[in-house]
């Protein structure tokens, strides 16, 4: 009895030690099946949400606003909600992923509400229209605007090449999966990346040609109204004097780089700038250098350099430090398509420009032919080019208006948001859009003050 308790016992040893011995041998095997299967559970539940949240009853007097991933009120939408919020016939509601910025959207009297939060849930669930400025998935929760109408007014004319034109991404392999049941099942996940109808405001003709691929909408769903944002650069807000004074009134270089899409962290700013002898050109030429970089950006500025002033985690809009800078200084940014409208010196400080076209996502345009400015990949370089346009020897004028032309047709190139809340209201509200004397929104035929649930 004793013996065959032993040979069990052996028996179960073995089989446990066999057991440990193929999860290390296919350990990997095992960890991409079990991921595989998370990702299309996911995916599953995402989808059937989706299909769910477009039987509930949209009211089309709730407009839900969202932008810059939910981190904070500016952005395009920013400018569209402070216009339309005047319409007192609609509810304007702003969603966020920040509890920082919704208390301060609250304190300020704004209806703010987490995308995650039970309100947040319901307004994303009774809203017609969602009015944002990158992915239905980065600003909102996207499973729940299944029955839902977008308005993307996107962030920026920017060069590289994103979502469905863009090679390095789900939504391009799915809509190019060569077996056709497998593009079939994508087909449906793809689908959560858009609302039920989805909008996107473009500038130009030539931008407005590849924006169907890109973010996969009918060609007629491409609004060519410009950028709502930019309208700060043309006259003077409340805003104006939220800017610190350093700002308003000095003269000011900006360094705007972009994120590297090939590291988690960007090069120190240390290694790619000599901030020591940048301070001095700075206190020599009377400049502020003002630092704002991307999140990912690595190294510190040293806070005793008396010239050079890193925002980056401060709350400034970044259009509102545009409209104040004097030369721009950035690499692949959409920043400088913008700060074309003020027709003001650019230089393009690529330190790593080889590297990053050959890593980063493929570009709309060629990127020697739409950068006017000079094209430095060195400090001492950039210092002598920045010395140039110090001292006013700027030879890009000419060819700065030749590159907005292409990013922005001349009816865009001058305040818009007037118009895109006008085409909003009348096209996709349907509700008639007419400005009183007072300035508050009201219609030749309704009442402006219909209720909203």
């Amino acid at each position: 009895m004793m013996e065959w308790q032993l040979i069990d016992k052996m028996q179960i040893l073995q089989f446990f030690l066999l057991f440990i011995i193929l999860i290390g041998v296919y350990r990997s095997v095992i960890v991409k099946v079990l991921k595989k299967t998370k990702v299309f559970l996911r995916r599953f539940i995402g989808v059937f949400i989706y299909q769910f949240a477009r039987l509930f009853p949209r009211d089309p007097k709730v407009v839900v606003f969202g932008a810059e991933a939910g981190q904070g009120f500016r952005g395009n939408p920013k400018y569209l909600y402070l216009e339309a919020k005047q319409d007192h016939r609609i509810r304007c509601i702003w969603v966020l992923k920040n509890q920082a910025a919704i208390k301060r959207m609250n304190d300020e009297g704004m209806e703010c509400y987490s995308v995650h939060s039970l309100k947040g849930i319901y307004f994303q669930l009774r809203a017609k229209t969602f009015i944002h400025s990158h992915s239905i998935h980065d600003d909102f929760n996207r499973f729940l605007l299944g029955g839902a109408t977008s308005i993307n007014t996107w962030h920026g004319v920017g060069l590289k090449k994103v979502w469905g034109a863009n090679k390095k991404t789900y939504t391009y392999k799915s809509l190019h999966e060569k077996n056709r049941f497998k593009r079939w099942l994508h087909s449906f996940v793809v689908r959560t990346q858009n609302a039920g109808t989805s909008y996107v405001i473009s500038t130009s003709d030539r931008v407005s040609s590849y924006y169907p691929e890109t973010f996969l909408v009918k060609k007629e769903n491409v609004l060519q109204l410009g950028q709502a944002r930019n309208d700060i650069f043309f006259h003077d807000t409340e805003q104006d004097e939220e800017i610190p004074s350093y700002i308003r009134e000095s003269r000011i270089i900006t360094y705007m780089p972009t994120h590297r899409n090939f590291g988690k962290l960007d090069k120190n700013i240390n290694r790619v700038l000599d901030l020591k002898q940048l301070d001095a050109f700075c206190e020599a030429h009377g400049y502020k250098f003002i630092v704002k970089r991307h999140m990912y950006s690595n190294g510190q500025v040293p806070t005793r350099l008396k010239n050079i002033i890193d925002i980056s985690k401060e709350n400034i809009d970044p259009q509102m430090l545009l409209k104040y800078t004097d030369i721009l200084v950035t690499d692949f940014s959409s920043c400088y398509t913008d700060f074309l409208l003020l027709n003001r010196p650019v230089l393009f400080y690529s330190y790593d420009l080889e590297e990053y076209l050959e890593k980063s996502n493929e570009m709309y345009h060629d990127y020697y032919d739409v950068t006017p400015g000079p094209k430095i990949e060195d400090f001492s370089s950039f210092m002598s080019a920045l010395t140039d346009v110090v001292n006013g020897m700027d030879t890009f004028e000419e060819e700065r208006k030749e590159v907005l032309d292409i990013f922005y047709e001349e009816k865009n190139q001058h305040v818009v948001t007037n118009k895109q809340v006008s085409y909003i209201f009348e096209n996709i509200l349907k509700l008639p859009f007419v400005k009183d004397e007072r300035g508050s929104r009201t219609s030749s035929k309704e009442s402006d003050s219909i209720s909203v649930s």
